[in-house]
């Protein structure tokens, strides 16, 4: 009961999070049209346009990258993902788990940083739109948050993997 609830909570992030992250993009994609448009063909740019466009990517962005890290597309070498499938089961998921606590860390310092940036400047406004600068951490803070949970569920699901030993293909 509670690990159907789980998975259904873990899947509806992964579906909220892909459509809030489509959405500013689209936003951003909005913003840099608008941008071109007014310089270009009106001769009278938008004073907003620029960072708004660059803020709404850095959002999409973090929140794709947490995308990539739930669905495991972040950056790997296939050179070594070729060896690794050559190996037992055991050794495969003891390196995967190896690489991805690797990575949680990496992700532990992240949240601190970013929530100490956010709390920082959030008094501090930006240039031309009417938001705090913590907003530009926020994004980074949401995004590791997410990246923390799904690498988080990585390693539970490598030393569930190893306990069972089960033989056989590659580690996903």
């Amino acid at each position: 009961m509670v690990e159907k609830t789980y998975r259904k909570i873990y899947s509806f992030a992964e579906y909220a999070l892909e459509h809030f992250a489509t959405f500013l993009f689209i936003l951003f994609f909005i913003a840099v049209i608008l941008q071109v448009f007014f310089r270009y063909v009106l001769s009278a740019p938008l004073t907003w346009s620029e960072e708004a466009a660059r803020y709404l990517n850095v959002w999409a962005v973090l929140l794709g990258a947490a995308l990539a890290v739930k669905r495991k597309d972040h950056l790997r070498v296939d050179l070594i993902d070729n060896l690794t499938k050559k190996w037992p089961m055991r050794a495969q998921v003891g390196f995967y788990f190896f690489t991805t606590f690797l990575c949680f860390l990496f992700v532990i310092s992240l949240i601190k940083g970013s929530f100490h940036m956010t709390l920082d400047r959030w008094s501090v406004k930006l240039t031309m739109l009417p938001l705090p600068q913590g907003m530009v951490y926020l994004a980074l803070l949401v995004g590791s948050l997410f990246m923390f949970w799904f690498f988080l569920h990585q390693l539970v699901s490598y030393i569930r993997m190893y306990v069972k030993n089960k033989e056989g293909g590659a580690v996903k």
